[in-house]
């Protein structure tokens, strides 16, 4: 059995589980699996979940001139980039563009 086949058989088990109505328990016992293995399962699904929640963002505050050399700051998966000149009171007015 390949991993995606394992994959859709466990999200199959966990969609049958959340739709039961019943507790883990319960479900467990009538499904003959080891009430383990499914919090194993519903930690894998929600994971899964979260990761395809994922999305990146872009936020562009001025566009450089050629020769500018910016500062630049990541944190995590965010980066901002700093031209000389850059004021940090500039009003909103001053973003050209913001994409989530």
């Amino acid at each position: 059995m390949t991993l995606d086949e394992q994959s859709r058989i466990r999200r199959q088990q966990v969609n049958a589980y959340r739709a039961s109505g019943q507790t883990a328990a319960a479900w467990c016992s009538e499904n003959n699996l080891s009430i383990n293995t499914l919090r194993y399962w519903l930690t894998k699904c929600n994971r899964e979940d979260k990761a395809d929640l994922k999305q990146e963002a872009f936020i562009e505050l001025k566009q450089p001139s050629v020769k500018e050399v910016p500062i630049i700051v990541k944190i995590g998966t965010v980066s901002i980039e700093l031209y000389s000149g850059f004021q940090a009171e500039t009003p909103a007015g001053g973003i050209r563009r913001i994409a989530f």
